[in-house]
Formats: C-alpha cells, structure tokens, sequence
C-alpha cells in the first residue's frame, strides 16, 4: 500500500484536504495518509502526527513567538518522511511552513504537489522560485494565478475553488429562522471573527459592540457568532460575546440568513462570496506584524473579495480602523438603506462566476493521481 503525506496548517486548508482525501480514496482503496490536519482530515482517515491547531497562528510576531514549535514538527515529519518513504507529499497552503517542507522532500525524491499557492503576487516574490524548484505542480483556486504562476515557470494548474461545493446552506433561510426562533422583523447579523483565537480576541469585541450600538439606536437586530470548530465557547465569551448565541457547523445557513455578515479576512470572504451575503471586512493584526506587512504587501485590498472583484466592493475596516466607531456607520447604512445590500449582492455573484465551476477536489485528486502514477 502506498502512503501519501497531506499537511494543512490552516482551518480552510484542513477543509480542502479532508475533500481532496475522500476524492482520492474514490479513485484509489491502495492509499494511506498521514500527515498534519483536524477532525475533518481524521474523518476521512488520516492518521494526524499534530494536530492543526498547533499550527493556527497570524502575523510575524506571532509566528515569531512558535518558531521552535515549527522547527521541531519539521524535523519530525522530515524523519517521517525518510522511515515511511511515501509516494507523494501534499502540502496545502501554509506557505511559510510548507515550503521549508517541500525542500526536505524534494531532497528525498519525494514528489510534492502544492495546492492552494502562497499569495506571492501579493507579496513574498520568493516564493515563486521555490516553487518552481520544489513543485511537480501547483493547483491554483483563484482565477489570475494561473497566468501568474505560469509566466514565472512554475508547472501550474487552474483546479478551481473548492468552496463552490462546499459552501452551500442545508435550508432556507426562513427554515433557519424558523429553527433559530429569530422574531419576524429581526434582522440578523452574522459575525465571524476567524478561526485563530487571537483573531478571536481582536475582532469579536469590535464586532459584537458594533451590534450593541445598533440595538441601542432602535435597530432590531439579531447578532449569531459563526464559531469556529477548533475553538472552544470560553475563548468568544472572554472576546466580549456577551449572550451573542455561538453557532457552530452552520456557517453556511448562518450567511445565507444574514442580511449582511462583519467578517474576519480570509477565507470567510470567499464563502460569503459563495452563498452571496453582503458584507464588511476586518482585520487586525500586532502592531509590529501590522508595520512590516505595510512595507511588504503590494495589492491595493485585504479582502479576498475585494481583490477578486477588481475595486472596493465590500467596506474594509483594517488595524486602526477596525473600531465600532468606524463599522457603525456603514452598518447603519445599510439598515436604513437595504437597496445599497442588494446592489452588492448582484455585484458579489458575478464574483463568484469567476472562480469556475463544482469539481475542484476531484481536478485536485486527478492531479495528485497523475503524479502517483
């Protein structure tokens, strides 16, 4: 039996990796995986030598701070990889990690297949050459990297977004608010504040005194924390959420029954671009992580959204900005003026055409197959 290593060191790569894992053993029973991801990796059968939220970590100096963490999980999946030789290393994402990991394979012949490209058109120019070292090929979700990548001779390919399978809502949104008991004329806010505790901590109180302020203007709104699986309810309740109920395993149903969402930066952006919720999008990083991706990064937006879009679609309220005083006034807008929500929701699914059609994990599958054989 041949083995495969799949390392994700994020909540949205683990997502990815747990599909691109069932795909693969649709196609092929003679597989065993191992490697770094969560529940959702484990439920498909990967045996998991860390678990992923030893990884979750945001900015320089918080990296900084793990770095002898992050060295000793390299050198024990570099050992891993000498004593168990696997067929292929998958490596998703995660780029600062994986990376210095698809040297140590590429130094043992192991074939490596990166999914999901480190942002090196926004900044870590680098990285492309890397890549292009290391990489048998490179799966691409976003539309431009492929251009992008390929220009600059890394073996690249197009597999699409995996969220266009993914991020679908079970019901509707009134059978949600149905199961929610949210009173006919609420209005309800979705709040998602990351999946990493200390975005957690930065954004949360941001968020839910935002909503507060908006209830004590007479707005009849209905706040719910999309919560991230990995954290557990004490982390939200020491980040101010307050009676804000916690939903977990319903993020999909929560956007879609959201008149708008306030949201952390990242992949949550590309899911509520999936389902087409109008939203704002925050960001909060140290103050020294703040000043030395300013000197770094090159692209004019934060938001995924924003940047697939090509302009300012969705508000972004970043670092300094990310206060209640700065959110309140766009989220009153757009309770006073709903039509201005419905114009971003059109302008969100033409977004979302851009990021191709279902099937990426099975693309993805096909492709890490093709390196197998």
């Amino acid at each position: 039996m041949k083995n495969v290593l799949v390392v994700a060191g994020e909540a949205s790569g683990e997502l990815y990796g747990a599909e691109l894992v069932r795909e693969l053993r649709a196609r092929r029973s003679d597989l065993a995986f191992w490697g770094v991801g969560g529940d959702r990796m484990e439920k498909e059968g990967v045996e998991i030598l860390f678990p992923i939220r030893e990884f979750s970590v945001l900015g320089f100096s918080e990296v900084a701070l793990r770095i002898p963490f992050f060295l000793r999980a390299l050198s024990r999946i570099r050992k891993e990889i000498r004593r168990r030789r696997p067929a292929a290393v998958v490596l998703i994402d995660f780029p600062g990690f994986n990376l210095r990991l698809a040297r140590g394979a590429a130094s043992e012949s192991v074939p490596v297949v990166y999914y999901v490209a480190p942002q090196a058109w926004a900044w870590g120019a680098g990285r492309v050459r890397a890549l292009r070292e290391l990489a048998r090929v490179l799966l691409v979700i976003l539309p431009f990297e492929e251009a992008f990548f390929r220009a600059r001779g890394v073996p690249v390919r197009f597999v699409g977004h995996p969220l266009i399978d993914l991020a679908r809502p079970t019901g509707t949104a009134g059978e949600f608010r149905a199961r929610r008991t949210i009173l006919e004329g609420q209005t309800i806010i979705g709040l998602f504040p990351g999946s990493r505790a200390h975005e957690v901590e930065r954004l949360l109180p941001v968020m839910t005194r935002t909503v507060r302020r908006l209830a004590d203007e007479g707005f009849p709104v209905a706040p719910l924390i999309g919560a991230a699986p990995t954290l557990g309810d004490a982390v939200y309740r020491r980040a101010d959420a307050g009676e804000t109920p916690l939903l977990r395993g319903e993020t999909y149903d929560l956007l879609a029954a959201s008149e708008f969402a306030l949201v952390a930066s990242g992949t949550m952006t590309v899911e509520a671009v999936c389902v087409g919720t109008p939203m704002a999008v925050l960001y909060r990083v140290s103050p020294i992580s703040w000043m030395i991706g300013k000197r770094l990064v090159r692209v004019p937006h934060v938001g995924m959204v924003n940047l697939l879009a090509g302009e300012r679609l969705a508000p972004e309220f970043l670092q300094g900005d990310a206060t209640p005083d700065r959110v309140l006034p766009a989220a009153r807008e757009w309770l006073l003026h709903p039509e201005r929500l419905e114009a971003m929701r059109a302008r969100i699914r033409a977004v979302k055409e851009t990021l191709g059609e279902g099937g990426a994990s099975a693309r993805a599958a096909e492709e890490v197959l093709r390196i197998l054989e």
